[in-house]
């Protein structure tokens, strides 16, 4: 006989099997904060308990803001360097923690209160924590002190989230400029031109070679509009899947490293990430094996991941961490070079911080580089196109003078 129980205020599912008075075998579920309120509910019900035991339960977790992860985890630092636990810091979160968070907070402290550490909560929570947060976590439960850990990842979190705001805000001019431009050309041949077409048909004339021209552009370009994006969205898609399968995203990055210019920003970034990652980790104690897994993983590119993960494989079996990089192209050589220098000087953490910052110097320099010609590109492409559609626009507009003899 299969039944469920009524819920308890708790997102915890466990499965049981019970006896009923009458010898009446029974299995079911329930859900409950913990075990023991699992335990507890099933006896009064009555019921002779044989087994029970949690079930997985698949919880759809909230993906936060850079910056809103970088704040929680900023405040959660401080109210721990404070002297407060960490059930306790979570309490206090609750007022001072943004808006993203204060959701979540209820299931940390629950974790909490069962055993778990923070690390350990932060992991398991309804919100989306990189992989490197809870390493940093990990290596301060079990080192320096959880306050500086949490504070190092957050000083990472709102170091990638400075970089994205800066992106964002290079790329806000050339946004703008390319709607502006887009819209006064549909304007110009979408109103205006098509208007002038009608006059000259009523006054009996024919159109102009430059006007023909750009309406029957319009022309193609309008019938073709909607094949084009039921062509582009079916390859969209199927992209896309392609991209949720590992080998899939590992082959579309790699593409990505090869091409020019791109590929160059595109592996200065991951590079710096790895290293400000692998520094931090290191800094806080975490052995070198699990510090370049999560490095990997902070590295935000499926083909440097997958190459330092090459280059992990070698240093667990003795090989240098600068060489195994090397060896599979994992960082920048600018990077190895300084990881080399930081191996043979003992300074590994103050040269990987140094290689972080020259590389993300590189990569943003050169996306300021590639915005800054964006620009005139921009304008020069629009200018172009305005230029061809105003002189269809004059042509039609002489073709109506009458004829001075």
């Amino acid at each position: 006989m299969s039944t469920e129980l009524a819920p308890l205020a708790g997102n915890l599912s466990f499965s049981f099997e019970a006896m009923t008075a009458g010898g009446v075998m029974e299995q079911g579920s329930i859900h409950a904060p913990s075990l023991l309120d699992a335990r507890r509910a099933v006896i009064n019900r009555g019921l002779l308990l044989l087994t029970i035991r949690q079930t997985e339960v698949h919880v759809r977790r909230t993906q936060l803001r850079v910056a809103d992860l970088g704040l929680g985890l900023r405040i959660l630092a401080d109210l721990l360097d404070a002297g407060l636990s960490a059930g306790r810091a979570l309490k206090a979160l609750e007022d001072l923690a943004p808006p993203a968070w204060r959701s979540a907070i209820p299931a940390l402290q629950q974790s909490i209160r069962e055993g778990n550490g923070l690390a350990a909560a932060l992991a398991s929570g309804p919100i989306e924590i990189p992989a490197v947060v809870i390493g940093i976590a990990q290596a301060g439960e079990a080192g320096q002190g959880l306050g500086p850990a949490i504070r190092q990842a957050a000083e990472m979190m709102e170091a990638s989230a400075a970089t994205r705001a800066a992106v964002r805000s290079a790329l806000a001019y050339p946004l703008v400029l390319a709607s502006a431009g887009a819209l006064a050309i549909a304007l110009l041949i979408g109103v205006v031109l098509p208007r002038f077409a009608i006059i000259l048909a009523d006054l009996g004339e024919s159109l102009p070679p430059a006007t023909r021209f750009v309406m029957m552009s319009a022309t193609v370009v309008k019938a073709g509009a909607l094949p084009a994006a039921v062509g582009a969205a079916s390859i969209f898609g199927v992209w896309r899947a392609w991209l949720t399968t590992p080998a899939g995203r590992q082959r579309w990055c790699e593409w990505l490293l090869m091409t020019p210019f791109f590929g160059v920003v595109r592996f200065s970034a991951a590079s710096a990430r790895a290293c400000y990652t692998l520094a931090t980790l290191l800094d806080t104690g975490v052995p070198i094996a699990s510090a370049v897994k999560y490095a990997a993983q902070a590295s935000g590119d499926a083909a440097v991941e997958s190459r330092m993960m090459l280059a992990r494989e070698r240093v667990g079996a003795g090989a240098p961490l600068s060489r195994a990089t090397a060896e599979f192209a994992a960082l920048t050589p600018i990077s190895v070079r300084l990881l080399r220098s930081g191996e043979e000087s003992g300074k590994l953490t103050s040269m990987l911080l140094h290689a972080a910052r020259l590389e993300q110097q590189r990569s943003d320099r050169m996306v300021q580089t590639s915005v800054k010609l964006l620009e005139p590109v921009l304008v020069f492409v629009f200018a172009a196109v305005v230029a061809i559609i105003a002189a269809a626009l004059l042509q039609a507009v002489y073709s109506v003078r009458p004829v001075v003899t």
